[in-house]
C-alpha cells in the first residue's frame, strides 16, 4: 500500500472494505496536509447523507484564516454512484485552495473517476495483508506503534490466536503492551498467557451457557469466538473440543475424590479458572454429558472437512442440541 507523499494533493480516493488500514491511509494524509491545513480543521461528511452541493460549497469555499479546506468523505461509494458526473467534472478541476478525501469500498480501476483522480490527485488501496505479510506487519506494528520488540515466532502465535484482521491485531498489541509493563519485549509466553486465556474464558462462555441450558447465550457467545477465527475453521471447533476435553479429565478426578484446588492446578494451571468457577463447571457437567459433547465436536469437524456442513451450521447445530437438552431436564425437573 503507498504512502502519501509530501505533497498535498486536491484530491485523495481511499479504497477499500478494511476500516482499519482505511483510517492508518487517512491519518498519514493528514500528517501530510496539516501543515497547510487551515485553523478549523477537517470536515468530514457522512457519504450516504451528505448533499454534492454541501460538500463542493465546503471544499470550495477559501479559508478566511489561510491555508487549506479539507474535506473528508466517509463511505463515498454511495455518494459517488449518485454524483458521478458531477464528481468527475470536479476532480477534473479541483479547487487549489481545498482537499477532498473520499473514502470508499470499492473504485475499480476501469472507471473514468479513478482515472481522473490518478491524474489529478493520488489513489491509495488498503488491500488486505494474508500470510506471512501479516507476521512481518505485526511485528513492525509492535516495534513502531507500541514500542515493543517482538519476534516471528511470538508474531505467528498472535497470529493464529486473533487471525489476520488488522484491528483485532492492533488492539491485541495494545493489552499486550501493558500487559508487559516496562520489559522491553513481547514473547510468545505473554501471548499465551494474556491473549490465550481470553480466548480460552470466551470458550468457556460457550459451554457455561450451554450447562444451564441458555441457547441464545450460547450462540452469542459462540459468534464471539467465531469472529476471532474466521481464517482458521477447523481451530474454531478444535478451540471447544479442547475445552470439553479439559472438563472431562477435571470431571473423573473430581469424581475420584480430588479437590478443586488440585484439579485446577493439574489440569488448567491455574490458568483462567478460579476454583470456584470450576466447582460450578463440574457440578453442572456430567461425564456422559461432556464424552457426548466430545463425540458430537468430533462429528462436526468431520462433517466440515468432508463438506458436509460450514463451521457455523456444525457448532450451531451442536450448541442447540446440547443445550436444549439441559433446558428439557431442567423444565421436566422443575
Amino acid at each position: 500500500m503507498p504512502s502519501p507523499g509530501t505533497v498535498v494533493h486536491p484530491v485523495y480516493a481511499v479504497i477499500g472494505q478494511d476500516r482499519f488500514l482505511r483510517s492508518e491511509a487517512l491519518a498519514r494524509i493528514l500528517r501530510t496536509v496539516a501543515p497547510h491545513m487551515d485553523a478549523l480543521g477537517p470536515t468530514r461528511l457522512d457519504g450516504e447523507s451528505a448533499s454534492l452541493a454541501d460538500l463542493l460549497d465546503d471544499v470550495r469555499t477559501p479559508s478566511l484564516l489561510g491555508g487549506r479546506r479539507i474535506v473528508i468523505v466517509d463511505d463515498a461509494d454511495d455518494c459517488i454512484s449518485a454524483n458521478r458526473e458531477k464528481l468527475e467534472k470536479y476532480c477534473a478541476d479541483p479547487a487549489t485552495g481545498g482537499c477532498l478525501i473520499l473514502l470508499c469500498d470499492s473504485m475499480p480501476k476501469n472507471t473514468r473517476i479513478r482515472k481522473i483522480i490518478s491524474g489529478s490527485g493520488e489513489v491509495i488501496e488498503c488491500e488486505p495483508l494474508r500470510g506471512r505479510a501479516v507476521v512481518t506487519w505485526i511485528v513492525r506494528r509492535a516495534k513502531e506503534v507500541h514500542g515493543k520488540k517482538m519476534n516471528d515466532a511470538a508474531a505467528q502465535t498472535l497470529k493464529e490466536f486473533i487471525g489476520d484482521t488488522l484491528g483485532g491485531l492492533d488492539a491485541e498489541l495494545a493489552k499486550l503492551a501493558a500487559y508487559v509493563g516496562d520489559r522491553p519485549e513481547i514473547t510468545a509466553k505473554d501471548i499465551d498467557a494474556a491473549t490465550g486465556e481470553h480466548r480460552e474464558e470466551k470458550v468457556f462462555a460457550v459451554l457455561d451457557a450451554i450447562a444451564v441450558g441458555d441457547t441464545v447465550s450460547a450462540l452469542q457467545a459462540w459468534e464471539q469466538v467465531w469472529a476471532t477465527d474466521r481464517a482458521a475453521p477447523g481451530r474454531a471447533i478444535g478451540g471447544l473440543a479442547s475445552s470439553v476435553r479439559q472438563l472431562l479429565a477435571a470431571r473423573r478426578q473430581w469424581d475420584r475424590g480430588a479437590n478443586v484446588t488440585s484439579i485446577a492446578n493439574s489440569v488448567f494451571g491455574f490458568k483462567f479458572t478460579r476454583p470456584e468457577v470450576l466447582r460450578d463447571r463440574l457440578e453442572k457437567n456430567s461425564v456422559d454429558q461432556l464424552r457426548e459433547q466430545q463425540r458430537d465436536l468430533l462429528d462436526a469437524d468431520i462433517a466440515r472437512k468432508t463438506g458436509l456442513s460450514t463451521v457455523e451450521v456444525a457448532v450451531e447445530r451442536f450448541i442447540v442440541k446440547h443445550s436444549t437438552r439441559v433446558a428439557g431436564i431442567r423444565s421436566k425437573a422443575g
